[in-house]
Formats: structure tokens, sequence, C-alpha cells
């Protein structure tokens, strides 16, 4: 059993090391800055200004937009981050991390959060479930770009 844990703190580790290298490099990330871009789906335009240390501020003219915006942002400083979150939530690392990964994506997915996650989406009113759609389709639409 002494094993199993050293590798599941071996894998945390290397995710725990190099989430703040990834992050102090995110002068390697190429994402457009300025002029125009244009995103089916949304109703009216949506202004995205960035401050010296690429804060992005969204103005938005309807909740709507403001979401996509919202999503297609994120996924501009963030999708690498979003999707190594993703499959842990999943029990997927081993994707990433190969066969050291095992236990820790069994022991995901036996705590299941991405099973709950599942159920609790399924009983979403209306209204909430159609702004985190609409942020959905904005990191879809940022994955599009690429």
């Amino acid at each position: 059993m002494r094993i199993k844990s050293q590798r599941m703190i071996q894998v945390l580790a290397l995710l725990v090391v190099s989430c703040p290298f990834l992050w102090g490099c995110s002068f390697l990330n190429d994402y457009q800055d300025s002029g125009e871009l244009k995103l089916t789906g949304l109703s009216d335009p949506v202004k995205v200004m960035r401050d010296k240390k690429g804060m992005a501020y969204i103005y938005a003219q309807n909740r709507d937009d403001a979401m996509m915006a919202h999503g297609f942002v994120t996924a501009q400083d963030r999708l690498f981050q979003m999707e190594v979150t993703r499959r842990f939530a999943q029990g997927r690392i081993c994707e990433l991390a190969g066969e050291k990964a095992r236990a820790l994506d069994i022991r995901m997915r036996t705590i299941g959060f991405f099973r709950n996650a599942k159920q609790q989406a399924a009983i979403l009113a209306p209204e909430p479930r159609r702004l985190l759609q609409r942020y959905i389709d904005g990191v879809n639409a940022y994955i599009e770009t690429r």
C-alpha cells in the first residue's frame, strides 16, 4: 500500500511543480490581443480589454454574450489547466501521466466527482443551464479558432 501512496504523491507533486512553471510562462500564449475577432453566436458586439498584466475586462450588452466571451477568454488563458482539471476529476490522468497515475485515477473514479457533476447538471434550472452552455460555447469557440 505504501508504494501506491508514494506514486500518487509523485504524480500530485509533478502537477504542483509544473503548474507554477506553466503559469510563469504565460508569455508563450499567442492569443490575439488587439483588433477584431468575429465569433458565431454573439448577438451584440462584445469588447474585451486587457490591462498591463493581461487581466481581461469584458464589456457586453447582455448576460449571454458576456458568458460566451468569458468562456472564450478563460480558454485563452487557461485551456491546458482546464483540460488537466477535467481529466483529474474524471479519473483520466493516466492519459497524460501514464501508468504511474493509475492509483490516482482509481481513487478519483471512486470518489465520483465526474459522476456527481453529471447528476447535478441534469437537475439544473433552465436559466443557469443556458448560461453555463453559453460559457461552454465560448470555450469551444476558442478551441475552433486554434
